[in-house]
């Protein structure tokens, strides 16, 4: 359908892909943006409108290589299911010869105008690459910013230290533990990640390495450390709390006379990272900055999978440049939902370690150590590896879920189609239970949504029957969370949406008014109630009045009241997407794979949602062929 006019096709086309919502209405604006601020090269504005598009699906910048060999794979359109008689992004660059024309002379791109040109290019080894320029200053900013954190080397003791950790951890064995060398990596540097994934002892860790850092710090500074925890999310601020405050009193009982008064100085209350940083309201901007630190001397960010490029900026303007950052998190999860694949990037090749010799020497302090780390020596190893280390052995996770995880996290589709093979066990107390829909009735599924929610519809009863000052609304909360459906989609017959209806019709309630016992989830920031996109309430109808409440708990366990007429950002919650249910856990987990092939369905989204399970997990698979092909397939940020 070309015309005689770039501009026309161009926008033709933009209208054609949005209508069919192949891109986002951002990334359709983008064209007119640049339009009216006087850029009139098709092919450049064509360029500008992909790299925004890429930027929607997470990536923070547009190859030119992979755009130019294989441009419908570059691009992921069009999408899985939607390929309509509708122009083809090959077709798109052909017709405006995009490679042919010189749009690289366009004043847009001067990357030396960091005041006008909404486009960057770059040229390096990887090839070219086009950044919207947000993105381009947040790489090139996290990445000066992190080179000159881990030139910031602690002054340690190292007898001191060595003492310390041998107290904290036991005495050296020829055998590695991760847990002690992590601790020992983050106790000399200014900045450092602790990977691993579940039930491998991110936070018994992190608690021990508060207890060395508070000796080392009160010997060299004369004071107190100032310690602040936080994580993207509510949910996952809590379960920090609360899995850092267990750790210290676990560690009350086994730790030595001496090293006794350091935990009474580590007060601990996490909190989000939005809060640490001073959001404020209606804003892009933080109070904190490179003008107005955070004071502290520590910081340290659980669930760190979740941070996305720009959040990573604001929080490394914010932290002091004395200070100590800690970065705590699974690599192996999915990235965050915003561009960006930040702890993903900084832990590439941890596996294999790829120590300097001079590292080795700092994590481990007897030869037999030095020897067992032998086997992740590089000498070429790249600096940010010297900063990480992975946690490896699972000590806390069930086993039959982590053969799933590690399955799906490996890409072993043999092992998945053994698994998925084996016949539903009709026991209740089965730690893995494969529901495979293609065989099954759909009396099963509805079976298993009754027994699921039944443990929290009990707990609202018992609430209701009890006298007011015995009513647990804790207890109802904590209820409701040992069970949860998770879905990768939001739209779509298998999407949260539809699943949350479907739900609401088993358990003969309505989906779309308020009722007692209705799970919401808020899915905006709500400034004036303090309540952030992604906390979760229950509906109450309080005994004495007659009236709803919901009660929402923050991350100190405290109970927050709300009328439902004041809650304008709500959706109903029965199922949640995997994105959402990041940072939580949930003694019982059902994640469900849907019919139809999507983009979005990859192993690192079924990895995360398979380890949200803490004692039992459930596969409800609709066409085994999907899951398998979710599997197969990896994000590449």
């Amino acid at each position: 359908m070309m015309s005689h006019d770039p501009l026309s096709y161009l926008r033709a086309v933009a209208d054609e892909w949005f209508e069919h919502k192949w891109i986002r209405a951002l990334d359709r604006a983008m064209v007119d943006f640049l339009f009216r601020s006087g850029e009139t090269n098709a092919a450049m504005l064509a360029l500008a409108m992909l790299t925004s598009h890429q930027a929607g699906r997470g990536l923070t910048s547009l190859k030119l290589e992979d755009l130019k060999t294989s441009p419908e794979r570059c691009l992921a359109l069009p999408p899985t299911g939607r390929l309509h008689e509708v122009t083809m992004p090959s077709q798109l660059l052909s017709q405006l010869g995009v490679f042919d024309t010189d749009w690289r002379a366009s004043v847009t791109l001067k990357s030396d105008d960091s005041s006008s040109s909404p486009l960057v290019l770059t040229t390096n080894s990887d090839g070219e690459r086009l950044y919207l320029r947000r993105y381009w200053y947040c790489e090139h900013y996290n990445n000066e910013n992190l080179k000159m954190r881990m030139e910031n080397r602690l002054e340690v003791k190292e007898d001191q230290l060595n003492q310390t950790l041998d107290a904290l951890f036991g005495s050296s064995s020829e055998e590695l533990d991760w847990q002690r060398i992590a601790c020992a990596n983050a106790a000399r540097s200014g900045f450092s990640v602790i990977t691993g994934g579940p039930g491998t002892g991110k936070t018994y860790t992190v608690v021990r390495l508060l207890v060395a850092l508070q000796q080392q710090f009160q010997q060299t500074h004369g004071r107190l450390l100032r310690i602040k925890l936080a994580a993207p999310t509510g949910k996952a601020a809590a379960r920090l709390s609360e899995s850092i405050n267990l750790a210290l009193s676990e560690l009350q009982d086994s730790l030595p006379q001496e090293l006794q008064p350091l935990l009474a100085n580590i007060q601990i209350e996490a909190s989000t990272v939005h809060k640490l940083l001073g959001v404020i309201a209606n804003s892009r901007r933080y109070r904190h900055h490179d003008k107005n630190p955070v004071r502290a001397d520590l910081i340290v960010i659980d669930e760190a999978s979740m941070l996305d490029i720009e959040m990573m900026t604001a929080l490394l303007q914010a932290a002091p440049t004395h200070a100590q950052l800690v970065l705590l998190g699974d690599k192996d999860q999915l990235a965050s939902v915003e561009a960006g694949a930040v702890l993903g990037n900084l832990c590439e090749g941890a596996e294999e370690g790829r120590y300097w010799p001079a590292t080795i020497n700092s994590l481990v302090n007897s030869a037999e150590q030095r020897d067992a780390l032998a086997n992740y020596h590089d000498e070429d190893g790249p600096k940010r590896l010297q900063h990480v280390v992975m946690l490896r052995q699972t000590r806390r996770f069930k086993q039959a879920i982590a053969e799933v995880a590690n399955a799906i996290n490996e890409q072993d589709i043999r092992t998945i189609e053994r698994l998925s093979a084996a016949p539903m066990s009709e026991n209740e107390s089965s730690i893995v239970t494969w529901l495979m829909l293609e065989h099954d009735h759909q009396n099963s599924f509805d079976a298993l949504i009754k027994q699921g929610f039944s443990h929290y519809l009990r707990a609202l009863e018992d609430w209701r029957a009890a006298p007011a000052e015995q009513r647990d609304t804790v207890a109802v909360l904590k209820a409701y969370g040992t069970f949860q459906l998770l879905t990768g989609l939001r739209n779509g017959p298998w999407g949260a949406h539809a699943l949350n209806r479907y739900v609401a019709d088993v358990l003969g309630v309505d989906a779309d008014r308020w009722y007692e016992g209705r799970p919401v989830m808020v899915t905006k920031n709500d400034y004036g109630l303090r309540l952030n996109n992604g906390d979760i309430g229950l509906t109450f109808r309080m005994p004495e009045t007659g009236q709803m409440r919901v009660a929402f708990s923050d991350v100190n366990g405290k109970i927050k009241w709300v009328l439902p007429s004041r809650l304008n950002h709500v959706e109903t919650v029965y199922v949640m997407t995997v994105h959402k249910s990041q940072g939580s856990e949930f003694s019982h987990a059902v994640l469900v794979s849907p019919q139809h092939d999507s983009p979005v369905l990859t192993k690192e989204l079924l990895y995360t949602g398979v380890t949200r399970a803490k004692e039992k997990l459930t596969l409800v698979v609709s066409r085994k062929s999907v899951l398998l092909n979710a599997v197969s397939k990896k994000i590449n940020r």
